[in-house]
């Protein structure tokens, strides 16, 4: 059975999907990228420059979990895009309209037990976390782990705070709550951390040329091996695959260690 690592956004366009995608490449053990975000997947028209046609995504395997769950799980590796030539790296993509995004609010846990039933751990986009209907509920309450991923600014913070306590009452029990900084900011980690009561899980570099080829497909991915971004990443997703197995603690029992 596999585990999910879900990432959020507190809003301000903090980069969550070339997280998702830095991750995913990196990742220490076969992985899936899942598009839950509801107002829409972009990685099929970004890091895959509109060069792969689009088949199946959320919406149709959330229709056919909703027929049958069996079948579902059974067909689902069969119908993931491949973000890697040995298929190491699979994609699930998003909604193509954010307007689909009420039709999954019922399906989302038919998704959740057709994803941890792969053999591949699973990184979910789960985008802005707002109020709105079509949130992926289900899939944030069944992680393991769940990232608010967030630049270390003032205005970053405080975004984030309403964030961390909702996402305090989704999180399943034993889950993880924690923080993934991207890029530059004004505010060192252990600011950020102390500010929103959170671990830093892990840090990510302002590497604008790697960040540009993983969600606009622009440049030579070759150069990829030798940016900073994917070296990070590499190290971010070995700590991330070992967060689970380390005690979690509530958000104020984190702000209480510091």
């Amino acid at each position: 059975m596999s585990e999910i690592y879900a990432l959020v956004s507190a809003g301000g366009s903090p980069g969550v999907t070339t997280a998702a995608i830095t991750l995913a490449l990196t990742w220490p053990a076969p992985a899936i990228v899942a598009e839950c975000d509801p107002s829409g997947g972009d990685i099929l028209a970004g890091l895959l420059s509109g060069h792969v046609p689009a088949g199946p995504g959320l919406m149709e395997h959330a229709m056919e979990s909703g027929r049958s769950g069996r079948a579902a799980r059974a067909s689902l590796m069969t119908r993931l895009v491949s973000l890697d030539a040995d298929r190491s790296t699979m994609l699930l993509p998003g909604l193509t309209d954010p307007r689909q995004a009420a039709g999954l609010a019922t399906a989302w846990p038919a998704v959740v037990a057709s994803l941890t039933a792969q053999p591949a751990d699973v990184i979910a986009d789960c985008g802005r976390l707002d109020a709105g209907a079509g949130q992926p509920l289900a899939v944030l309450s069944a992680a393991c782990t769940v990232a608010i991923v967030l630049r270390p600014t003032l205005r970053q913070v405080w975004l984030a705070r309403p964030r961390v306590e909702l996402l305090a009452q989704l999180v399943g029990r034993g889950a993880r709550l924690g923080l993934l900084l991207t890029g530059p900011g004004t505010h060192s980690a252990r600011e950020i951390a102390h500010a929103l009561k959170l671990p830093v899980l892990a840090s990510l570099p302002d590497d604008s040329r790697s960040a540009g080829l993983l969600s606009d497909g622009l440049g030579d991915r070759r150069y990829l091996t030798r940016g900073s971004l994917i070296r990070a990443g590499s190290t971010a997703g070995q700590t991330l695959r070992r967060c689970h197995d380390v005690p979690s603690m509530s958000p104020a029992e984190a702000g209480a260690t510091r």
